[in-house]
């Protein structure tokens, strides 16, 4: 019974390498896509494009395309868990960015709580909640990262 309650309360630390593995492959999954398709398929950067314009970006087509790539590749890189706390941070920038332009418009409500609600509910905080956790946490046993840049034991 204390077992189960040391499970239910304290977390279970032999699976921190599997979630830090699967968090790696869906939120890099997520931004390689993202920039894979912002790049290669012409609708979704014309798309990107036009959302940087209505962000008041300036250099709205260079910027579209910058953003686009370091998704491409900071995700790809993620997924791989090589250089994960750069990618994370570099992620973590574009997430921030896009809360404070093209999220926070569809933030409502008069009263502080319910703003804050709001944010909460975005993607771009969880996902920054997410990549935090990977730049605390490291990349996990099964990484790029550790295989090339830690010695063996």
């Amino acid at each position: 019974m204390i077992d189960l309650y040391r499970a239910l309360g304290l977390g279970a630390p032999a699976l921190m390498d599997v979630a830090l593995l699967v968090a790696r492959i869906v939120v890099g999954g997520m931004f390689f896509l993202s920039g894979f398709y912002k790049l290669f398929a012409p609708s979704q950067a014309e798309k990107m494009q036009q959302t940087m314009v209505e962000a008041g970006v300036v250099a709205p087509r260079q910027t579209a395309r910058f953003v686009s790539v370091c998704e491409f590749v900071f995700g790809g890189l993620l997924i791989l868990g090589l250089f994960t706390s750069l990618s994370a941070l570099v992620l973590i920038v574009i997430c921030m960015v896009a809360l404070a332009t093209v999220a926070a418009k569809s933030v409502e409500g008069a009263s502080l709580g319910y703003r804050l609600s709001s944010y909460f509910d975005l993607p771009e905080t969880l996902l920054i909640v997410i990549l935090f956790g990977l730049i605390a946490g490291g990349p996990g046993r099964w990484s790029l990262d550790v295989v090339l840049f830690l010695p063996p034991p």
